[in-house]
């Protein structure tokens, strides 16, 4: 009893000890860091307890470096004061968001913050953090939270949390079997206690055992179906974290059929995690193998539109992109296999057999005659020699289509003529009268397809100059990819070398066989491209200028008729050949702009270094020869532009009578879109002579039968082309050409000055003519009788002074009906209205003054006088405009005529009659002065 006894007073001292040792763990696992940083001299405990004390030191202290921070803010910039200041923010964010109301209505609120035990019902985390884990890095944060996880499906755990949850239950249990114990051995001996109480307890172990099977029996179905679900949930987490991989084969299938190739790459690149040959998932080794055969599809497809002719540069680009990215990704998965095969030993499919057939390599094309495996070079290699073979290719096609289409023509338009040729002298008498009657029809059909092959060759240059135009662009942006991939190739290659010296040697051989961009230039893209640009020359000019240096092949027709080959190497017409000059300056131009960019294109030396040698650019020739063709046409265009305006000018001129020099300036100005006038200087210069020329030929044959104001029209046409048409067109072909026409002004004005002499003094000449019937003294009497009464029949006013003062200002109406009064001949820098009036004025006096002479044995000392006060009134009157050699002329004539006076005894002066009448004739003469000055103006 008392062994008894003693036993369970044991039993509960061991309970209680047990309870308390679980009582004290528990405690030190409440101030214990749960994410296992801080182990050392810590208690999470603690920092519970002086929590709102540790928020308003960790304020202060983050004021205090933000201080400090802001101190060094000059040099070490705000980064780390703004991440300082966001932490004091979010401090007192979580500081004002927990204060409460302790009082009533108008009290200050005050601070209850949380717990940071995770024990507690009140539990922050974020406080938590921020006490005990403010300068944690987030790299410790996320290992820790693995410990944060708990296993509870592990019996153990289970047995445990049992036990927790019902100790004091079978504390009492334990205590009720020591009770029932006692009992049973007051009622009963000792040992028969304890065989009853030992028999009662295999009574309810039986009952245990026999209910346990039976919930076995009952539950078993629900328990298996519970392992099954557990299965299946284990399998379904599994498939979650490897779906992103699961889904790689579909997506990269999806990826290529939208031909987003650069998202196939990347979704590829994500299997590569799987090792195909070791991995105990067959799942997985199969998603690893379909996403190789879409790997496999997806290259075979990006080598399609590399091949593809109608592919834009940028899409051929990114092409190259990423198909240089599936190849190293390709590589990387052989050599993670650790197979060092070619290209044959990888499993393809059957769209990767090519473009040929099934019996060609795989990434074979075929292209016209040239069969090229894209395999065999680097992506942008690969694209740039399919690319210029497609170029080749439409290069020959195009001469070929164009020899085609004449021939065609040529065929169509001319059979007749062939076959009546070939036919015998019999059938030539018997379908000569047919002949005759179709003449007319056959001249218009030999006219249409002459015609009709003009136009096809005007086609054929806008063909070639529109595909040097698509292609050259794109096969530079090609070759430079192609230069920069052989950079990185020679640099790879170098590092492998400096790696591995004795593996990489047989490599490096190989890799420097392969082509290089410069190359493909030089031996496939310069060929083809000097052939196109000869093929656009050859069918823009026909043949070379007359006196050029330049010579011009014919790229087809050499085998055609003699007829059909004439006409094809003869020059177009003005208009086609403006059209293929237009073209032909595009043509210069885009080849200039690749010969520019072919400087980035250059020979790499063994460092991977463009070569610093001289470089000649492959595409020089090919400028070269576009220049000069370019030049040839475009001096066809100024001949032609001069001949249409010289038509167009004498036509004018020959009609009219004007000097048509606007449209010499315009004509002149049109030309100003030339690509290189400056090469076009002597045809500037002659065609605006041959221009001058042709108008002064029609203003000459304009002045044919037509009076003298016809020939002022002229000299008034030319008067005004010098001060002012022709200055404008100097200019205008001095800015045109770079001030190479150094003499154009003084050519064209030679022209026009000896057309405007010439019909200036054709005019002068008809003037002196006209004044000359004027200026007669008609019948002198010989007699001295009844002075007086004559001088009473006589007319106011001498009628050849009459005369010659109304020849002198009808004169001077004409000259100013025709020009300008102030317009001055440039080659003797007076008024054409004064040299008019003095040749009409010198030819007056210089009449008289004949006259007078040849008839001085018979003027009578009386007329003489009077004659001699004529010849001074005409000095006073006309001396402006008398020239010298008519002044002393005039003088001579009047000191002859005071010395016959003189002679006859008579005084001098005096003989216009004494007195009155004297008076009256002296004021006739001044009447008839002031009439003449009145008349001209002056």
């Amino acid at each position: 009893m008392l062994i008894t006894s003693f036993g369970g007073v044991q039993q509960r001292e061991k309970a209680i000890a047990e309870r308390k040792r679980a009582e004290e763990a528990k405690q030190r696992l409440i101030g214990r860091d749960p994410l296992g940083i801080r182990t050392k001299q810590f208690d999470l405990r603690e920092i519970d307890a002086n929590r709102s004390y540790l928020i308003q030191q960790l304020l202060h202290e983050l004021e205090a470096e933000i201080q400090a921070e802001l101190a060094l803010a000059s040099e070490a910039g705000v980064e780390k004061v703004n991440w300082l200041e966001a932490q004091r923010q979010a401090i007192l964010t979580l500081v004002e968001s927990k204060k409460t109301n302790t009082g009533g209505e108008g009290d200050e609120q005050s601070l209850v913050l949380p717990s940071i035990l995770p024990t507690s019902p009140d539990f922050d985390p974020i406080l938590f953090l921020t006490l005990a884990h403010r300068d944690t890095s987030y790299k410790e944060l996320f290992d820790s939270t693995s410990r944060l996880s708990r296993k509870t499906d592990t019996q153990v755990e289970r047995l445990q949390s049992l036990v927790r949850d019902n100790f004091e239950l079978f504390i009492k249990c334990s205590e009720g079997i020591d009770v029932f114990a006692e009992n049973e051995s007051k009622s009963g001996g000792h040992d028969n206690a304890m065989e009853k109480l030992n028999h009662r307890f295999q009574k309810l172990d039986e009952l245990a055992e026999a209910c346990s099977e039976e919930a076995r029996k009952s539950f078993k179905p629900l328990l298996d179906n519970a392992n099954e679900v557990r299965k299946v949930q284990s399998a379904l987490a599994v498939l979650q974290r490897v779906a992103p991989l699961m889904q790689v084969p579909g997506l990269m299938r999806q990826h290529i059929e939208n031909a987003s190739f650069s998202s196939v790459v990347k979704a590829y690149r994500k299997v590569l995690v799987i090792d195909k040959d070791h991995s105990d998932v067959d799942l997985l080794r199969y998603v690893r193998i379909k996403a190789g055969e879409a790997a496999q599809d997806a290259r075979h497809d990006l080598e399609l539109i590399l091949a593809d002719e109608s592919s834009s540069a940028s899409s051929l680009l990114d092409a190259v992109r990423d198909l240089g990215e599936l190849l190293e990704l390709l590589e990387q998965d052989r050599d993670h296999r650790g197979g060092t095969s070619k290209e044959t030993n990888v499993p393809g499919t059957p769209r990767s057999r090519g473009q040929s057939g099934r019996t060609t390599k795989a990434g074979t094309f075929t292209i016209d005659r040239h069969v090229i495996c894209v395999r065999d070079y680097s992506p942008a290699l690969g694209c740039l020699l399919l690319q210029t073979t497609h170029f080749r290719s439409l290069v020959e096609k195009a001469i070929a289509n164009a020899e085609t289409s004449t021939e065609r023509l040529f065929r169509g338009e001319g059979p007749d003529s062939s076959n009546s040729e070939m036919k015998p002298d019999n059938d030539d008498k018997r379908n000569s009268d047919a002949a005759e009657n179709s003449s007319s029809s056959q001249r218009s059909r030999d006219k249409r397809w002459k015609y009709e092959t003009l136009d096809t060759r005007v086609s054929a240059t806008a063909r070639a100059v529109s595909l040097a135009k698509n292609w050259l662009p794109r096969l530079i942006q090609i070759g430079m990819a192609t230069q920069e991939a052989e950079k990185r190739r020679v640099v790879r290659l170098s590092r492998k070398s400096s790696k591995d010296s004795t593996g990489a040697t047989d490599d490096n051989n190989d890799e420097n066989n392969v082509l290089s961009a410069s190359y493909v230039f030089n031996s496939m893209v310069r060929p083809s491209l000097m052939l196109l640009v000869q093929h656009a020359a050859f069918c823009s000019l026909g043949c070379a200028n007359q006196g050029s240096k330049y010579r011009l092949d014919a790229t087809f027709g050499k085998t055609s008729p003699e007829k059909l080959r004439t006409l094809l190497q003869s020059p177009l017409p003005p208009t086609q050949t403006a059209k293929c000059a237009l073209e032909l300056a595009e043509l210069a131009e885009t080849i200039q702009e690749s010969n520019e960019s072919m400087f980035s294109i250059r020979l790499l030396d063994e460092d991977g270094e463009e070569s610093k040698s001289a470089y000649s650019s492959p595409l020089e020739g090919c400028y070269k020869l576009a220049s000069d063709a370019i030049t040839m046409i475009e001096r066809r265009v100024c001949i032609y532009s001069f001949d249409a305006c010289a038509r167009k000018c004498a036509m004018s001129a020959s009609g009219s009578g004007t000097f048509d020099g606007d449209s010499l300036l315009q004509c002149v100005q049109k030309l100003s879109d030339l690509t290189l006038p400056d090469k076009c200087t002597s045809e500037v210069e002659k065609g605006c002579v041959l221009v001058v020329q042709k108008i002064c030929e029609g203003l000459t044959n304009y002045v044919k039968d037509r009076s003298d104001a016809a020939r002022l029209r002229v000299v008034a046409e030319c008067a005004d082309a010098l001060n002012t048409t022709i200055v404008d067109v100097v200019r205008e072909v001095s800015y045109l050409t770079n001030d190479q026409s150094d003499r154009l002004e003084s050519n064209l004005s030679e022209i026009i000055s000896g057309l405007e002499g010439e019909m200036f003094d054709v005019f002068l000449e008809s003037v002196k003519q006209s004044v000359a019937s004027y200026a007669s003294l008609g019948l002198i009497e010989s007699d001295d009788k009844s002075e007086s009464g004559k001088m009473e029949e006589a007319t106011p006013f001498p009628p050849y002074l009459a005369g010659s003062f109304l020849a002198i200002v009808r004169c001077r109406a004409q000259v100013e009906r025709a020009l300008r009064e102030a317009t001055v001949r440039r080659s003797e820098g007076m008024t054409y209205q004064f040299l008019a009036l003095q040749t009409a004025s010198d030819g007056v006096v210089q009449n008289i003054c004949h006259e007078l002479r040849a008839k001085l044995n018979i003027i009578p000392p009386s007329k003489a006088d009077t004659y001699s006060i004529h010849v001074l009134f005409l000095i006073n009157t006309l001396k402006k405009y008398l020239s010298d050699e008519i002044l002393s002329l005039a003088a001579d004539t009047k000191r002859m005529l005071v010395t016959k006076a003189s002679a006859g005894g008579r005084k001098t002066g005096n003989l216009l009659g004494d007195g009155p009448e004297g008076l009256t004739a002296l004021e006739n003469l001044e009447r008839l002065g002031r009439v003449y000055v009145m008349c001209l103006g002056d």
